[in-house]
C-alpha cells in the first residue's frame, strides 16, 4: 500500500518568557464613584435655574427654584391652627386650675362638717345628761315644770344639731367627690387640647418641609455633569430614578470609576484588589490603571433572556484624566494571577486525546505502527473502557507526530504556562486548526514552509 502524503503543519517552539499575565477581558462604562439624580420631591414650575451643565458646585449650593405661592399659603394656614390650638391649651390649663381650686373648697368645707358636727355631738351629749338629771330632781319635786322642760327641749335641740351636722358632712363630701370628677374631666380636656396642640404643630412642620423642597440644594460637591430642564418647565416627583423625572446629575468626579460587566465563566478568578488596565473608546491610545474594588455577588438583571449571565465589577482608576466623563465606553483588562520567568507553549496547541494509564498512572504510549497500517485502528484496539481523556500537545519528532501530556498552569492572551511536560525549545505543532483536530500519534507530519512565516507572524502581532 502507498503511503499517504505528510499532513503539513505549523510549529512553535516552546519558549520561557520574563513575565505572564493572565487576564480577564470585559466592558462596562465610566462612573463616578458618588453621583446623585436631582429629582423634585412636590410638584410645580421651575421659576429659578442656577446652574447648568458643566458647572462646579458645592454641597448645599441651590440650583433651582420651584414655585411656592400654595405651599406657603398651607404653611401660614398651618401657623393659623397651631395659634388656636395654643390659646385652647392655655383655656384648657385654666379650667384645670379653677376645679382644682374648687376641689380645695370642698374639701375645706367638708372637714368644716366634721368639725360641726363634732361639736353638735357634745352639745348633744351634754344636754342628754342635765335632762337626765334635771329629770331625777323634777320627780323628786327639786325644780319646777318649767324648769324641766326647758331642760327636755334643750336635749331635743341638740339632737337635731346633731343629725344637721351629719347630714352637713355627707353633702360635703358629695360636693367634694364631684369637685374630684371635675378636676379629671379637665385635666382631659387640657390633655386632649395639648394633642391637638402637638398635632397642629406637626403639621404645620410637614408644611413646613414640603414647602422648603421647591428649593433644590446640592447634595455634594461635584460637577454637573447633566441638566435636563430650563425655567418656565413643570417639575414632577420623582419615582426612584426615573429617567423622565431626573432633573440634572451631580457627580463627584474626584474618585472615578469604571462599572465593569464579567462573564459568569471568568467571574470566580477575579478577586478584590486585581490590577487592572481600563481603556476608553473617546480616548484612544490611553490606558489608565487600576484595582478592582467591588465584585457583585449577584448576576446583572436582564430583559434579554439569550444573554448570558454576567457580574458587575468596580475598578477604581489611579490619576484618571480630567477630560474623563461618566458614561464612556471602557474595556478593561483585569489581571488574576501573574508568573515570572515561566515556561509557556502556544495556546492554540493544546488538544485532548484519550489515552490509556498504567496501573501507576502513566499514559501509555501507542506502538508505532507497521508500515501501511491505519493509525486509526492501532489507536483504537484498546477498550474504550481503560480510556482517559489527556491534556496535552503533538511535537514534530522525525517527520512524525507525537502525542505528549503536559500540565499547565495559568493562561495569558496567547500563550499558556507549562508546569511539566515539556522543555524549552521543543517545537509543538500548533495548526492548522482543522488538521490538529483529526491528528493522530503517528501520523507523518511535516512543516508548511509557505504558510508558517506567516503563522508565526501573526502570533507575534
Amino acid at each position: 500500500m502507498q503511503p499517504e502524503d505528510p499532513t503539513e503543519v505549523f510549529v512553535a517552539k516552546v519558549v520561557r518568557l520574563p513575565m505572564l499575565r493572565s487576564v480577564v477581558k470585559a466592558t462596562g462604562e465610566i462612573k463616578a464613584k458618588e453621583f446623585v439624580d436631582i429629582q423634585a420631591e412636590v410638584a410645580g414650575v421651575i421659576i429659578e435655574v442656577h446652574v447648568k451643565e458643566g458647572d462646579e458646585v458645592k454641597e448645599g449650593d441651590v440650583l433651582l427654584r420651584l414655585e411656592d405661592l400654595q405651599l406657603q399659603a398651607e404653611v401660614d394656614s398651618a401657623s393659623a391652627q397651631v395659634g388656636a390650638s395654643e390659646a385652647d391649651a392655655r383655656s384648657a390649663e385654666v379650667g384645670v386650675a379653677t376645679a382644682e381650686a374648687n376641689q380645695a373648697a370642698e374639701e375645706t368645707a367638708l372637714a368644716n362638717a366634721k368639725v360641726e358636727s363634732l361639736q353638735s355631738q357634745t352639745s348633744k351629749e351634754r344636754s342628754a345628761s342635765s335632762f337626765r338629771r334635771k329629770q331625777e330632781m323634777f320627780d323628786s319635786g327639786l325644780i319646777g315644770r318649767e324648769a324641766y322642760e326647758v331642760s327636755a327641749a334643750e336635749a331635743r335641740l341638740g339632737e337635731q344639731r346633731w343629725e344637721f351636722a351629719k347630714a352637713r358632712i355627707k353633702q360635703a363630701a358629695a360636693n367634694l367627690r364631684a369637685a374630684v370628677t371635675r378636676v379629671d374631666a379637665a385635666k382631659a380636656v387640657k390633655d386632649a387640647s395639648d394633642r391637638r396642640l402637638e398635632a397642629q404643630r406637626a403639621l404645620l412642620a410637614r408644611t413646613r418641609d414640603i414647602a422648603s423642597k421647591t428649593i433644590l440644594r446640592s447634595p455634594l460637591s461635584g460637577l454637573v455633569t447633566a441638566c435636563n430642564v430650563e425655567k418656565g418647565e413643570r417639575a414632577v416627583p420623582g419615582i426612584q430614578s426615573s429617567p423622565v423625572a431626573t432633573l440634572m446629575t451631580i457627580a463627584d468626579m474626584s474618585v472615578i470609576e469604571a462599572q465593569i460587566e464579567v462573564d459568569e465563566a471568568d467571574i470566580v478568578s477575579v478577586k478584590i484588589g486585581a490590577t487592572a488596565v481600563v481603556e476608553v473608546d473617546a480616548i484612544r491610545g490611553l490606558e489608565m490603571i487600576g484595582v478592582v474594588t467591588e465584585i457583585g455577588q449577584s448576576p446583572i438583571l436582564s430583559s434579554d433572556a439569550q444573554k448570558g449571565k454576567e457580574f458587575k465589577v468596580v475598578v477604581r482608576l489611579h490619576a484618571p484624566p480630567e477630560e474623563l466623563r461618566p458614561g464612556f465606553t471602557a474595556t478593561a483588562e483585569i489581571e488574576t494571577a501573574t508568573r515570572s520567568d515561566c515556561l509557556v507553549l502556544p495556546l492554540q496547541a493544546l488538544t485532548m486525546r484519550d489515552r490509556e494509564r498504567d496501573d501507576a498512572g502513566k499514559v501509555k504510549v501507542p506502538d508505532k505502527p507497521v508500515e501501511g497500517e491505519a493509525v486509526y485502528a492501532a489507536e483504537t484496539t484498546i477498550s474504550r473502557t481503560k480510556m482517559h481523556e489527556i491534556e496535552g500537545v503533538f511535537l514534530l519528532v522525525n517527520g512524525y507526530a507525537r502525542f505528549r501530556p503536559v500540565k499547565t498552569g495559568i493562561t495569558g492572551d496567547m500563550d499558556i504556562e507549562v508546569l511539566h511536560g515539556l522543555k524549552d525549545g521543543e517545537e509543538v505543532i500548533i495548526g492548522p486548526y482543522k488538521e490538529l483536530r483529526r491528528l493522530s500519534e503517528w501520523d507523518r507530519v511535516e512543516i508548511d514552509e509557505k504558510k508558517q512565516a506567516s503563522a508565526i507572524a501573526v502570533r507575534r502581532l
